[in-house]
């Protein structure tokens, strides 16, 4: 074998590169097979409501269309601002998808236009473009939605895990920051002697956290205790203090003061009565504060080995035949599985264009004698929710053997789950706002589906069928 090493030493000189993107390039035929009409009517609602000021778009026209289809290679890469906006300059592909030699006055927007826009898209219409795919690809012929599948997932919150030691050390920080804000802008108002001692604090939250396994229970909890009496002794005179301040002076406030301001006052107070009922009760009060950036933040017991608490909200979603997802509105954070069953067979009629569902699988979270009767109303052959092992319902020999099939097959949509998370936001967030966490979740599914309509028009899902 010989070797070249001819150019090792030369300097690289800008010039102009000639790039032949053929037909059947994904991306392309991507291009031509999405509804765009659809679509971009939708986000135009989306843009006239939550213009600055609540007014129409003034100043240059938005590009409806390069910004729509920058935020769909967002979902189909998981690539943040910054990266869509660096390979959309450096990529000839990606330029086409987005519509040069289409759209007049192409050009590429900067990168914080393109957070702008995505920002302005709500959830619902982020869910609605998810789910107008799935609808496409049944028209094309890539899924069949008479057969489905359901399941629900949980998305975490981009929040630290809220022990109580560690939710109370960052409010006394908190607290610390305004308090020295206050001190340096104010005349007359905060007493020098007015302080948290933060020092204190820490000291003890960290004899609390590495107090040794082999102490008994009712000394950690005495730790803890002295710990929320500290915070509280502190606490109280600046959050009175705060209460008490004119509109004018918390107007004036920097923007990352005024976020601790108000976390402080808001939730600051009601947060440690969370916690004085837990120390009375030995239970956790429902509707707990469980973050101070994030609201929309739920526990919940999934029964996983792994994680036996996660922190954030439920995710409903639906599998047709084919391998593309449909998700429900998140209308509740914990969206019991038993109570939205019947939201799906609704959402199907709606997207499906009432077409009818011939075969439904669920597991053992959604069963109930309402369901399944609610299922067979619809006009559901094969009705496939698993039944609890306590459940003494009896099934014929010709039903358990249904059962054992819609059963496999519904397990069909736990790896695709998993292909969502590992492509976006569904499996954890990394959005601070609730309705920026809750879109997330809904373009991963929108991402998910782009990237399965792909594979189909390359014809890769009807070999793996043949």
């Amino acid at each position: 074998m010989s070797i070249n090493i001819s150019g090792s030493d030369a300097k690289i000189k800008s010039t102009f590169v000639s790039i032949f993107i053929g037909p059947d390039h994904p991306l392309l035929k991507l291009a031509n097979l999405l509804p765009w009409v659809i679509m971009i009517n939708q986000v135009v609602e989306d843009l006239k409501a939550t213009t600055k000021k609540g007014h129409w778009w003034r100043g240059r026209p938005i590009m409806v269309r390069i910004h729509l289809a920058i935020y769909l290679l967002q979902k189909l890469y998981d690539l943040k601002d910054r990266q869509a906006e660096y390979f959309v300059r450096d990529n000839a592909a990606f330029q086409l998808f987005c519509g040069r030699n289409v759209v007049d006055t192409w050009h590429i927007p900067d990168h914080t236009k393109i957070e702008e826009f995505r920002s302005r898209l709500s959830p619902e219409t982020q869910r609605f473009l998810a789910n107008t795919l799935a609808q496409k690809a049944a028209e094309l012929g890539f899924a069949d939605p008479s057969i489905v599948d359901v399941d629900s997932t949980v998305q975490e919150a981009n929040v630290a895990y809220p022990s109580d030691a560690s939710l109370m050390t960052k409010l006394s920080a908190m607290a610390t920051k305004v308090l020295a804000y206050l001190k340096g802008h104010t005349r007359g108002i905060i007493p020098e002697s007015m302080t948290v001692d933060l020092k204190a604090i820490r000291s003890k939250a960290r004899e609390y956290w590495f107090m040794p396994k082999n102490k008994s229970q009712d000394l950690k909890r005495a730790v803890f205790m002295e710990l929320h009496q500290l915070v509280k002794q502190q606490l109280r005179p600046i959050v009175d203090l705060c209460n008490g301040l004119d509109q004018s002076r918390i107007t004036r406030m920097p923007w990352q003061i005024r976020k601790s301001f108000d976390q402080l006052t808001s939730l600051g107070w009601r947060y440690l009565l969370d916690v004085a009922h837990f120390i009375r009760e030995e239970s956790i009060k429902q509707g707990k504060v469980l973050s101070f950036h994030a609201q929309d933040v739920a526990c919940i017991i999934k029964g996983k080995a792994h994680k036996m608490y996660e922190f954030g909200r439920v995710i409903q979603l639906g599998r047709i035949s084919g391998n593309f997802l449909f998700a429900l509105e998140c209308q509740d954070l914990k969206m019991m599985d038993k109570t939205v069953f019947p939201q799906f067979i609704e959402e199907h009629a709606k997207i499906f264009g009432g077409k009818k569902i011939a075969s439904i699988a669920t597991d053992k979270g959604y069963y109930s004698k309402k369901n399944i009767k609610t299922a067979q109303k619809s006009g559901i052959k094969e009705v496939g929710i698993q039944q609890p092992g306590n459940s003494k319902a009896k099934l014929s020999n010709s039903q358990a053997a249904l059962q054992e099939v819609l059963k496999d097959r519904r397990a069909g949509i736990e790896p695709l789950i998993g292909h969502v998370k590992q492509g976006g936001q569904l499996g954890r967030s990394r959005m601070k706002s609730d309705t920026a966490t809750k879109a997330a979740a809904y373009g991963s599914v929108l991402g998910f589906n782009l990237r399965q309509m792909i594979r189909h028009q390359a014809g890769k899902m009807k070999k793996k069928a043949a």
